[in-house]
């Protein structure tokens, strides 16, 4: 909210008028209507009857009733004056940042997302993010694009299902486990892009499937074209993850001055899996995330972390997916000059979404040698 006043000379009388309070918001959107509000004051700091009159100066927005102040916008992107006037007084000239009104709005990711669920007592409870977009369509120039996204505008999302409260909720931080709702209202960022995720909270009791709408609406509360998107997210359950292993030798050694010259390890491997309590024996677990780091040396760029035997980019740390036999592994390569006496890489994986798996971090040393 914007506020202004206007002031006459300093004089005794303090039953005079004396200044002009004005209060309106900052911004208005197209097709909605501001309405100000503006009182006169006299010495005493008391509301006088006197009536207070509005004008703009500007083209940007109109004044459509001069006596309650009631203004639209004519062009959006600008900035518009708008001032008061009454008991012989002037307002200072309030500024209205006119803003285009949204005309369509639709998903900007997939609509289906599923959650592998890791077992009750630490559990992967979070969803993908659930993203729309809010923008206006504008005739664009040649090669332009006709979609300008908006940036501040509001998204109302809903869980319709399950409609049981207290089994899911939605959150805009993944650092969020404490809320518990099924409405939430998440502004676009200014690539226009709103959104939410769902997060698990009744592992005992897991939904096989999350159904959630949103919908977006202009100021003047008219529903935005393309509203409402709907999105669905199934959860299944699947083994408990209890253990990240080595799954090949801790430490190798590349002798650079080899011929061929040889500038890559072997590989650094680790197994995620699973331990039947009945035989001790670890089931392996395809599909689960392992992060490789380089921690040692500190400064980037003598090595790098490869997946392909072709690869060359510097890539510091990266996250490999386990393959069928619950194994993930990475190598490394010399890329710049000289080659450092020997390289650390941790491989560490989490159970769920916060608890470290036990076992990480494995560590490597990759020794160069001449």
């Amino acid at each position: 909210m914007l506020a202004a006043a206007a002031t006459c000379k300093v004089s005794t009388d303090l039953s005079r008028n004396i200044a002009i309070e004005v209060t309106a918001a900052d911004s208005l959107e197209e097709y909605d209507t501001l309405k100000p509000t503006a009182r006169v004051l006299t010495g005493h700091g008391d509301s006088s009857a006197t009536p207070v009159f509005w004008f703009s100066p500007d083209t940007a927005i109109a004044v459509l009733d001069s006596t309650t102040g009631r203004t639209v916008v004519i062009h959006t992107g600008q900035t518009g004056r708008l001032v008061a006037s009454g008991g012989g007084l002037v307002s200072n000239p309030l500024a209205i940042h006119t803003l285009a009104a949204a005309d369509t709005v639709f998903p900007a990711g997939p609509t289906l997302d599923t959650v592998d669920i890791a077992g009750p007592t630490a559990l992967d409870s979070l969803s993908a993010s659930l993203k729309i977009e809010i923008a206006d369509t504008v005739a664009a120039a040649a090669g332009g694009s006709p979609i300008v996204p908006l940036a501040g505008r509001p998204a109302v999302y809903t869980i319709v299902h399950p409609t049981v409260a207290g089994l899911v909720t939605l959150v805009r931080s993944d650092s969020d486990t404490a809320r518990a709702a099924i409405t939430d209202t998440a502004a676009s960022n200014s690539s226009g892009i709103a959104f939410v995720k769902v997060r698990l909270l009744a592992p005992d009791t897991i939904p096989d499937s999350v159904v959630v709408v949103a919908s977006a609406q202009r100021a003047n509360r008219m529903v935005v074209p393309g509203s409402p998107d709907t999105f669905v997210v199934r959860f299944r359950g699947v083994a408990v993850a209890d253990t990240l292993r080595a799954a090949g030798p801790i430490v190798d050694t590349v002798h650079v001055s080899a011929v061929p010259p040889d500038s890559l390890s072997d590989s650094l491997s680790v197994e995620v899996g699973d331990t039947v309590a009945a035989t001790g024996s670890i089931t392996p677990l395809p599909g689960r995330a392992v992060v490789f780091t380089i921690t040692s040396p500190g400064t980037p760029g003598p090595v790098t972390l490869v997946t392909s035997d072709t690869a060359r980019a510097l890539v510091t740390s990266d996250t490999v997916t386990t393959d069928a036999r619950g194994v993930a592994a990475v190598r490394l390569r010399l890329i710049a000059g000289p080659a450092p006496a020997s390289v650390e890489v941790t491989a560490s994986a989490k159970r769920g979404v916060s608890a470290r798996l036990p076992g990480s971090p494995v560590r490597f040393t990759v020794r160069f040698v001449p």
